[in-house]
């Protein structure tokens, strides 16, 4: 078996399966390709497929160090646990005490904008990063598409997409397209030390997203917007905890100050193609 030289930290996940596949698609072999993760279950689809695996717990900085110190390539996409900022920082000094080749990073559009709380993570990982002197490239991920498509139960159901984003717009981005722009930059040079900025092509209103929306449920959507304690309210009494109704209302709040307004055209540059629609990406799988 070759040897893996590309660690996937996050391989598991929602955008992992895409830069695996993204990967392959550009000629690196699974088999030297490390996808490491905490599904148990999609690892041993993934060791089926041809891939190295490794289940790991990013919270384990002896165990990251040691899978880190057997590759030359780490690809790190940015974890959701509470704790994450010291789980991507353990990575990044195993990066550093191995001497790693390069480092690559899925970051948050507009990270280095001290605005935006939702991307405070992403802003100390990128400086822990460029600080830790080992070669790098920061990709800026934009909102995905497939976002709200988690969110077309209720349009089905009452035609209305109710959000606390105001006029705000979104240059969102298929997870697809975001996968195939970091395996782009992982196979290809002059990337070193380079932050990238990812959006989709347009500037989506949430009256575009609902039109979308009404092309895939074939019924008509319309957008309402409403104030965030009334979008809170509805969120309380179709059943949701109060924990969680807060934070999609502040999520919409942070949307609506702007932070996932386009930013320029570095994905599709990337891609070297137009950006995914907002029809497909509600569509995708």
């Amino acid at each position: 078996m070759a040897e893996a030289n590309t660690l996937v930290f996050g391989a598991t996940g929602a955008l992992g399966r895409h830069v695996l596949d993204a990967l392959a698609a550009r000629g690196i072999s699974p088999e030297t390709i490390t996808a490491a993760g905490r599904n148990h279950t999609r690892l041993g689809e993934l060791a089926s497929a041809g891939f190295s695996t490794a289940a790991i717990d990013l919270s384990d900085s002896a165990a990251v160090a040691e899978l880190v110190a057997r590759h030359r390539d780490v690809v790190l996409i940015s974890g959701r646990d509470p704790d994450r900022l010291a789980q991507h920082e353990s990575v990044i000094e195993a990066a550093k005490n191995a001497n790693a080749r390069h480092v690559y990073y899925t970051s948050g559009v507009r990270a280095d904008d001290v605005r935006f709380e939702i991307n405070a993570d992403h802003r100390a990982t990128e400086e822990a990063l460029i600080a830790s002197g080992v070669p790098y490239t920061i990709l800026r991920n934009t909102w995905y598409i497939e976002n709200y498509a988690q969110s077309l139960a209720g349009p089905r159901f009452t035609g209305v997409l109710a959000a606390a984003t105001g006029d705000a717009v979104v240059a969102a981005a298929s997870r697809k397209d975001l996968a195939e722009a970091l395996a782009v930059v992982v196979t290809t040079t002059g990337h070193d030390n380079v932050t990238y900025s990812l959006s989709g092509d347009t500037d989506f209103a949430y009256a575009d997203i609902a039109k979308a929306m009404s092309v895939v449920l074939e019924r008509e959507v319309t957008y309402q917007p409403v104030a965030p304690e009334e979008l809170r309210e509805i969120l309380l009494n179709s059943g949701m905890d109060g924990e969680l109704a807060s934070f999609l209302v502040s999520l919409d709040e942070t949307i609506a100050a702007g932070v996932f307004a386009r930013v320029g055209n570095d994905l599709s540059r990337l891609l070297g193609r137009p950006t995914t629609s907002l029809v497909e990406g509600l569509t995708a799988q």
